[in-house]
């Protein structure tokens, strides 16, 4: 090369060549990229390959079932919306009949001497959840808005939860498998049961399951807790899951003061407040729910174990025949206990079990695993471990010692993380400690679950959770709730002797299993009849006259007290209903009370004084009888 030959510098010479086009990612490694990114903490491959088969599941579902999305129980919940609305009591009880006509709803439904409304009144969370929905699709498309949406949380917390623990795939095994069970899609109607699973969900995704939780954390477990307990009664399974956890750590390692101690805490205190709160304000006669009418110590546990046995059964002959999707991971999580026994998993399993086996057998039935749903969570992490061992190196191992808190991912830079990071330095954001980690950033979560439950009550308060006046069950001015404004006029006066001649057919057929508690009987309004024996309902609680008040409602499916039931109103199945004659009649508005006899197959007459109210649902109906007492 000669001297005079000009070397370009090397920058100069990148200098002056023409920039090369960006290269750009190829659609496959695009798309996988988007695939591994979390939306709220679950990848979105994981949320597409579960929500949008069940959403379309439910989308059908919703728009063919017609009348059972709002079954029997919705008349309640419908109630409780149109009132959490502005409407009056009167109001509101034509509005659930325009939703759904064949129910049977009356005032008295919500009268303050009601057991199953003093018990329904506290479940306030998803009436009021619903009020938007209702302004914009009206009682009947708002009252399902809100089932849908506890459906999608469940399975988005569990599969948070499992992504975690296992991996995306075993998320979207076990998740995928839930959303296929008949539970999860046919309990999603106007009711409470799709809404407190996922609250339930909620719950066990912050509780410390292999790893150490944060304030944040407690805060989210102790709102679960207190909005679980304002959607059903199964306010024992949080501290039953947090009090196995901490149990399982204490034998493990010898120290109470563990990782599960502040979960425990949390919701045992939250439970027990509530507790307190709900007996005081909204007493329900709640005795003998898990004895079933027994007294003793051991006559309660004979009992329980008694029921613990129909549930099993009920529900394994439900699975096995209806749902064996959900047999088999429930058979998984069983089989997960016994390979992991030891593991935090295995213990939030067994404590929602025994919670769950506390709820069904003081129900004393198996409702097509209906009340078992608030156990799904911990059985899906129970079957998830199963899972896992099966898949071994194919998956992500689980967590094989405890996590500590978990960093906050490093997130690229946007207009929206840097207005944050300048609200964290200001002295509001300072306060709500919005320049710590994630995990002890509670302050937040507290004002933000706060501000929910005060307009959760505030609504409510004038709303959905004041009562009708008393019905007593006579007279019939009285039972039918005269003078209140809201009584509703009969549609037909059929006389009381008719109406006593059905009654007791009813009643004959009651005893022998053969008839329902509806037609002449209501399900709901207080009944006064006298009991002539143990068994029958009532009996503990008889006034000094030998009658009793008992609500055909809380006998619930227990096919032994309803037969016995039947044998008290018709005198051991011995009356003979076409000899009834009435001696004295007083007629109302509403209804009669009347002085009647009638003979026993023996020849033996047989006198008492009985109420009837006349029909308001159908003119066709039968009166129904309120007071039904044979002299002593």
């Amino acid at each position: 090369m000669s001297a005079g030959t000009a070397v370009p510098d090397a920058a100069e010479s990148v200098g002056e060549l023409k920039p090369s086009r960006r290269s750009r990612r190829s659609a496959p490694d695009f798309a996988s990229s988007l695939l591994r990114r979390d939306v709220f903490g679950v990848r979105l491959g994981v949320l597409l390959l579960i929500l949008p088969v069940i959403l379309a599941g439910l989308g059908m579902q919703l728009t063919s079932r017609q009348g059972w999305n709002h079954p029997p129980d919705s008349r309640y919940y419908v109630a409780m919306m149109a009132r959490d609305v502005g409407y009056s009591w009167s109001h509101s009880i034509h509005a659930e009949l325009r939703v759904q006509p064949d129910n049977h709803l009356s005032p008295w439904y919500f009268a303050d001497n009601d057991p199953t409304w003093q018990m329904v009144r506290t479940r306030l969370l998803y009436p009021v959840l619903s009020v938007p929905f209702i302004w914009m699709w009206g009682l009947s498309g708002g009252s399902m808005a809100v089932p849908v949406l506890g459906t999608v949380l469940f399975l988005w917390a569990t599969a948070r939860l499992l992504q975690r623990l296992y991996g995306p795939a075993i998320a979207v095994i076990v998740a995928g498998g839930f959303s296929l069970t008949v539970p999860v899609n046919g309990f999603t109607w106007a009711g409470t049961d799709t809404l407190a699973l996922g609250l339930a969900a909620v719950l066990v995704l912050n509780l410390p399951i292999e790893r150490r939780i944060g304030k944040a954390n407690l805060v989210w477990i102790g709102a679960a807790s207190i909005f679980i307990a304002l959607t059903r009664q199964v306010g024992v399974l949080a501290p039953a899951m947090a009090g196995a956890g901490w149990l399982w750590l204490l034998v493990r390692e010898r120290q109470w003061r563990n990782r599960w101690l502040g979960s425990l805490i949390v919701t045992a205190a939250t439970t027990f407040l509530f507790q307190v709160l709900s007996m005081t304000l909204a007493p329900a006669n709640t005795a003998g729910v898990i004895g079933h009418g027994e007294t003793s110590y051991w006559g309660i546990f004979r009992e329980f174990v008694h029921y613990l046995r129909i549930v099993t059964e009920e529900a394994c002959t439900y699975m096995w025949h209806n749902d064996r999707m959900l047999y088999a991971l429930f058979i998984a999580a069983g089989i997960s206990v016994l390979a992991r026994f030891k593991s935090d998993a295995t213990a939030v399993f067994v404590g929602a079990v025994g919670a769950t086996y506390v709820i069904t057998a003081g129900v004393g039935f198996s409702g097509f695993m209906r009340y078992e749903m608030v156990m799904f969570p911990a059985a899906a992490v129970a079957a998830g471990q199963l899972v896992q061992l099966a898949l071994g190196d194919h998956v992500r191992q689980p967590v094989g010692a405890v996590a500590e808190l978990e960093p906050a991912p490093t997130r690229t830079r946007t207009w929206f993380s840097d207005r944050f990071a300048a609200l964290a330095l200001t002295k509001p954001g300072r306060f709500l400690g919005l320049n710590l980690q994630r995990q002890d950033r509670w302050k937040p979560q507290l004002l933000f679950n706060s501000l929910v439950l005060a307009i959760v009550i505030g609504v409510s308060l004038d709303g959905s959770w004041s009562s009708t006046v008393n019905a007593p069950a006579s007279p019939s001015y009285a039972a039918a709730q005269g003078g209140s404004g809201y009584a509703v006029p009969p549609l037909a006066k059929p006389s009381a002797d008719q109406t006593l001649r059905i009654m007791f057919a009813q009643a004959i057929g009651i005893a022998h299993g053969s008839a329902q508690l509806q037609g002449a009987l209501d399900w709901t309004h207080a009944m006064q009849y006298r009991p002539m024996a143990p068994d029958q309902p009532g009996w503990p609680n008889r006034a000094k006259d030998g009658t009793a008040v008992v609500n055909p409602n809380s006998m619930g499916m227990d096919i032994d007290m309803s037969e016995a039931y039947g044998r008290g109103l018709s005198l051991n199945s011995t009356v003979k209903p076409d000899s009834v004659k009435i001696l004295s009649r007083q007629v109302s508005e509403y209804g009669e009370d009347v002085v009647f006899t009638v003979e026993d197959t023996s020849g033996k007459v047989h006198q008492g004084t009985a109420t009837t109210l006349y029909p308001i649902w159908h003119k066709n109906d039968p009166a129904t009888v309120t007071a039904l007492v044979f002299d002593a």
